[in-house]
């Protein structure tokens, strides 16, 4: 499994958890049990674009990409990286 595969399974895979389509995959990263990846999604669409409340969620996956464990770290509105709001 390589980073350009791992992060097309971890796109499709928090489609499916959360039922929003991933805007990118902000990280990948081999880890010591296998890859570490993390997901930016619009978790809260807004009216105007600009005040979507954005998502980031992090996959671990084992060395043949079975998925172990993930979660959202945080939520932050859309172009505001440095601001967080609670998870």
């Amino acid at each position: 499994m390589n980073a350009l595969k791992i992060s097309a399974v971890a796109r499709e895979g928090v489609a499916a958890i959360t039922g929003h389509q991933p805007e990118l995959v902000s990280r990948c990263e081999p880890s010591d049990r296998g890859w570490q990846v993390q997901v930016e999604l619009v978790d809260t669409k807004a009216r105007i674009t600009e005040n979507d409340v954005m998502a980031t969620y992090q996959l671990n996956y084992d060395a043949r990409g079975r998925l172990l464990s993930y979660e959202r770290t945080r939520r932050y509105p859309r172009g505001k990286n440095g601001g967080t709001f609670a998870a």
